[in-house]
């Protein structure tokens, strides 16, 4: 049985499948000669320090546990993870204690500078300002430094190279409540704080970290520019879009406008990343999302995103990846690596988001230590974009679902085609100059394909070692909702 689904996936490539019923026809332009951006930092999750206590008593890690999240990352590859922690959870008796481990953290920046893991470390924002009385915490910020300090310099944690003060600043929810000028006020005085510690050569200051879900937002980044110059050293964005909105063709020109409103000289990411079923077209998944966590005994009903638990998600997520990074974008962060991270509401409400729930044998149920759908889309984006890797220019003649992604390093290319529609699609695949992919695998994340191609909790190529030319001749056929990869990157 096996044998005879990869020799139909085989025939992806050319036209040695017959068409299955309906069929509609897209045309796609590669163009290696033109490139998107340069040096990719790389995509990844947000690992934050664990809860541990969840209100029945406090849990720990165990080693056996802490190698299995270890192996699931290994296969992951990720690029670039964000940690943020709060800094007052640092500080007893009004004094810094470094030592003090706020939910493993060290098990978290350990992974990360064994595997060279570039971190986007900071604080969610709690105390550092006070947005009553439009003043920032210079004695809390001294300690935020000096905590980074010690970190990097006597932890050896050089892995950190970006900081990140203050969580969503524009929104009512942090701790400035939109107030831009106070913000800019703690930017400029922790960056002061990195000059005066001999910390600002070493980590770099990102900035606005705006949660955006239109354009309206754009001026946060455009003033971040002109009032902060030089000590942001990288600019980022969050953003939960809508299921309709990453389908169409609308998402993409939003995060291009807030590329566009960064200096160009600058790298942009995008911190965040996740989808919420906000858009009107989405009312009904918004309303089976919400009876989903209702339904779950430890979800959060305000803060969970259950379709987590699906294979769509797993086409969704990567959608939204292969549009920001066309834009221009440099990496992106996954919201999030773990359910046992964060609650809300109340201390066993998880907020359900993350690839698996370490804690599930423990206590939130077995399964939900299993592994879901997404993870395996989200590794082949992040084992396929490494650091460094340059995107490369593609275009698509017609939407009809499809986004298609080049990106290449060192001579060597991974092509991304995505379908989210929900018709079989025949690609049309040509390019500007005699360019091919040699040597190459193949993946295809589809969701009847998965029980076949999954092994040991890694996604298997259903080819490999096939020399693939894009020419007038180059026709794919991609499957309903489907990820085609075709790479020698990895």
């Amino acid at each position: 049985m096996k044998i005879s689904i990869v020799l139909g996936l085989m025939s992806l490539i050319g036209c040695g499948l017959a068409k299955a019923t309906p069929v509609t026809d897209v045309n796609v332009t590669l163009d290696p000669a033109t490139v998107v951006s340069t040096g990719y930092i790389g995509n990844g999750v947000q690992w934050d320090p664990y809860q541990l206590d969840y209100g029945h008593g406090r849990m720990s890690i165990s080693d056996s546990d802490r190698d299995k999240v270890y192996r699931r990352l290994d296969f992951m590859r990720p690029q670039f993870i964000r940690v943020m922690i709060n800094t007052t959870s640092m500080v007893e008796k009004g004094h810094l204690n470094p030592a003090k481990d706020p939910g493993y953290l060290s098990m978290i920046l350990d992974y990360c500078r064994s595997r060279g893991v570039t971190v986007m470390f900071g604080d969610w924002g709690g105390g550092l300002v006070n947005s009553k009385t439009g003043k920032v915490n210079l004695k809390l910020i001294t300690h935020a430094v000096d905590y980074l300090k010690y970190l990097v310099e006597v932890k050896g944690y050089d892995c950190i190279r970006y900081y990140n003060f203050v969580n969503e600043p524009n929104g009512y929810w942090s701790s400035t409540d939109g107030d831009f000028n106070l913000w800019a006020k703690g930017m400029k005085a922790f960056y002061k704080g990195l000059e005066a510690k001999g910390m600002a050569s070493k980590v770099a200051l990102v900035g606005p970290d705006a949660a955006i879900w239109d354009t309206k937002e754009t001026w946060w980044v455009s003033r971040a520019a002109t009032e902060l110059g030089d000590r942001v050293g990288l600019y980022d964005i969050h953003t939960y879009p809508s299921k309709y909105t990453v389908n169409s063709d609308e998402y993409f020109d939003i995060v291009k406008a807030y590329r566009d409103a960064a200096p160009a000289d600058r790298k942009i990411v995008m911190g965040e990343i996740g989808l919420k079923y906000v858009h009107p077209v989405d009312s009904a998944l918004n309303k089976e999302n919400i009876r989903r966590a209702q339904s779950q005994r430890y979800a959060s009903v305000d803060d969970s995103q259950m379709s987590v638990y699906d294979f769509s998600y797993g086409i969704d997520m990567p959608d939204a990846l292969i549009q920001t990074a066309n834009a221009g974008y440099s990496g992106s962060v996954a919201w999030m690596l773990d359910d046992a991270m964060h609650c809300k509401e109340e201390r066993d409400r998880l907020k359900i988001w993350g690839f698996w729930n370490i804690f599930g044998e423990e206590f939130f149920g077995a399964e939900q230590e299993n592994v879901r759908p997404w993870y395996y889309s989200w590794s082949l984006m992040c084992r396929n974009m490494p650091r460094g890797c340059n995107v490369l220019s593609t275009t698509v003649d017609s939407g009809k679902g499809v986004k298609t992604l080049l990106v290449e390093k060192d001579g060597r290319y991974a092509l991304m085609m995505l379908n989210s529609g929900k018709d079989t699609v025949n690609v049309s695949v040509k390019s500007n100059g005699n360019f091919g992919i040699d040597s190459a695998k193949v993946y295809l994340y589809e969701e009847k394909m998965l029980e076949y191609v999954v092994v040991d909790e890694v996604i298997q190529p259903v080819s490999q070692g096939v020399s693939i030319r894009f020419n007038d001749k180059s026709s794919f056929l991609l499957p309903p909702s489907s990820l085609t990869l075709i790479t020698n990157l990895e």
